[in-house]
């Protein structure tokens, strides 16, 4: 899991950043639906850099010999803290809004509001389109108070578009995103700037083929909200964007005040740089032919060999035998899909060998600047218990392909 992660920084960082940049300084020159439309970009590049490995690995035939010794020692601090730390800032914002979720909810009327398609909340400081699955508009108990029915209907008119947009769903996907790579504060920057796109976008729908006189209502709604929306929900309006959050407000009365303009060269650009964007991420991931020198500095090179603990049955019953390993090297350098090819006898040796191959590290391929994986490399490790190693034993099992990494055992002092 944390390979996969690390896998696809630079892709998402890149993508991201673009997104930001589009954000801030051209959607009142390509408008607001295209600019939102391109954030589909980031879970596009993410699905093209994971295609499948069958696709994009590049297969080795490479086969390493390990001798087994005895009392050999294991180190996995490193990789456990890695994960530790990565699970617990994971877990401490999904708590977070499920926590949340279930409080608003639970402050969800029962009925309908009179006269409209939405639900009062005593959680909902400002109108609020609530929910992943089936997603509920939320008012406060102050609406009809506070908005004259024009502005009622505009506003509602804005929460309903959120649905049919199916903001909902992106909202979804942009949340588990944050989750997954929350340790990146360029997904938290971005998060805002998709927030800010998907309002414009959805105040453009509202507007598009309304009056001046229809639009200067709607902007007082605007400013009505940011006067009656309060702080205690800051996060959850980030979680589940509300009609007035005010570090928006300025950007969307800008629109509403001076109409964005469509510059078609403009638009053509933007999307010629997606659209290369996502093309290159598949051919990076593509194999390409290698020289021989290429192939020789690729070869599968060892960085860290964790050696297996012979098993204690085996020794007291002065066991000895082999477990050949196919396994994959991920771009990282890690080991994965490890399984047992042949193992003598069988089952005795097969549970220490896979526990130690999982941590081994190897040096990454490199290909075009890019880590790839290498797919069905095989280990063979002999568990042998004699102080001078029993050569004879050794040449019996060994294969004109093998590369012999002899590790003589402990002695006992």
């Amino acid at each position: 899991m944390i390979d996969w992660i690390v896998a696809q920084q630079g892709i998402l960082s890149l993508v991201l950043v673009l997104l930001m940049v589009c954000e801030h300084f051209f959607t009142n020159k390509i408008g607001a639906s295209l600019t939102y439309k391109l954030w589909a970009l980031i879970p596009g590049c993410l699905i093209v850099n994971n295609l499948p490995m069958s696709l994009v690995s590049m297969p080795s035939n490479s086969f390493t010999r390990y001798v087994v010794g005895v009392k050999p020692t294991i180190d996995t601090a490193e990789f456990e803290t890695v994960l530790f730390i990565w699970l617990t800032g994971a877990s401490v914002i999904t708590a977070y809004v499920l926590m949340h979720h279930i409080k608003i909810w639970a402050s969800i009327e029962k009925q309908r509001a009179i006269h409209t398609n939405a639900y009062y909340s005593n959680k909902a400081t400002t109108p609020m389109l609530f929910g992943f699955i089936s997603p509920k508009v939320l008012i406060p108990f102050s609406f009809k108070s506070v908005f004259s029915t024009k502005q009622q209907a505009l506003v509602l008119e804005h929460e309903n578009i959120h649905r049919k947009h199916h903001d909902h769903l992106w909202n979804m996907s942009a949340l588990i995103i944050a989750i997954v790579f929350w340790f990146n504060p360029l997904v938290w920057l971005a998060l805002k700037s998709f927030r800010i796109n998907q309002e414009l976008a959805c105040d453009h729908a509202v507007l598009k083929d309304k009056t001046d006189n229809e639009k200067l209502t709607y902007a007082k709604a605007l400013v009505q909200c940011a006067e009656h929306s309060s702080n205690a929900l800051h996060f959850t309006r980030g979680l589940y964007p509300t009609f007035g959050e005010k570090r928006t407000m300025i950007k969307r009365l800008n629109a509403i005040k001076q109409p964005m303009r469509n510059n078609k060269v403009l638009a053509a650009g933007v999307l010629s740089v997606a659209a290369l964007l996502t093309i290159n991420t598949a051919l990076a991931n593509a194999p390409v032919a290698e020289t021989k020198s290429e192939a020789k500095i690729n070869e599968a090179s060892p960085v860290k060999r964790v050696p297996p603990t012979y098993p204690e049955k085996a020794v007291q019953e002065n066991v000895e035998g082999f477990v050949v390993l196919s396994f994959d090297i991920t771009e990282t350098g890690a080991t994965d899909n490890v399984k047992v090819v042949k193992s003598v006898p069988a089952g005795v040796f097969d549970k220490s060998a896979i526990v130690a191959l999982k941590q081994w590290v190897y040096k990454p391929r490199i290909q075009g600047g890019k880590g790839v994986r290498q797919i069905d490399l095989l280990v063979q490790l002999d568990y042998q218990l004699g102080a001078s190693l029993d050569t004879a034993s050794v040449e019996k099992n060994a294969s004109p392909e093998v590369e012999r990494i002899i590790i003589p055992p402990k002695q006992s002092k």
